[in-house]
């Protein structure tokens, strides 16, 4: 432990983790910034056309935990939204129609995607995470939910769509009335 608190004479090599090629990687954020404003834009059919029909969309419930594992934080039995392609087409078909009592008014909202990483390809498919920071507002009141994202995007004909996503908020509890958007 000592050796770690004294000043080294040098630095010490490291190694940063692979990623995709530059590409590859640039083409995943672009699909994250545009999904991002398709759901700010509540575009909420076209974005749906983003989505791979075995999608699998899941926001477990953080639990408060003694250590730093982050892993061991969330519940793998307890979710705030376990969502596949039907439950997403009747949420965003809902929210379109105009009978979506908890978005009326309208949230303002306004996704900030960031720290985004992408692992090289297996096969088709690419794992991706990011951070997000989540403006929510109604009326007077105003929250901001910060969360990790890790996402498998699919390339299917020369494009990618998300048919993965795992949402880890960074609160214990949800600091908005309802949880009615996709994050």
């Amino acid at each position: 432990m000592n050796e770690i608190l004294a000043r080294p004479q040098t630095v010490r090599p490291y190694d940063l983790p692979l990623q995709a090629d530059i590409d590859l990687a640039r083409h995943a954020e672009r699909f994250l910034y545009h999904e991002a404003h398709l759901l700010d834009g509540y575009k909420l059919l076209d974005w749906m056309e983003l989505i791979t029909p075995d999608i699998d969309y899941r926001m477990p419930i953080r639990n408060i935990i003694d250590n730093m594992d982050i892993d061991a934080a969330f519940s793998d039995r307890a979710f705030h939204m376990v969502e596949d392609y039907e439950s997403l087409a009747a949420r965003m078909v809902r929210f379109q129609s105009g009978l979506a009592w908890s978005e009326k008014p309208p949230s303002r909202v306004r996704r900030h995607v960031s720290n985004i990483r992408v692992d090289p390809p297996n096969g088709d498919d690419l794992q991706v995470q990011s951070y997000l920071l989540f403006h929510w507002g109604r009326d007077e009141m105003s929250e901001i939910l910060s969360a990790e994202r890790r996402d498998v995007l699919r390339m299917i004909d020369g494009r990618l769509y998300l048919a993965r996503r795992l949402v880890l908020l960074d609160h214990v509890s949800i600091p908005i009335p309802n949880l009615s958007v996709v994050l």
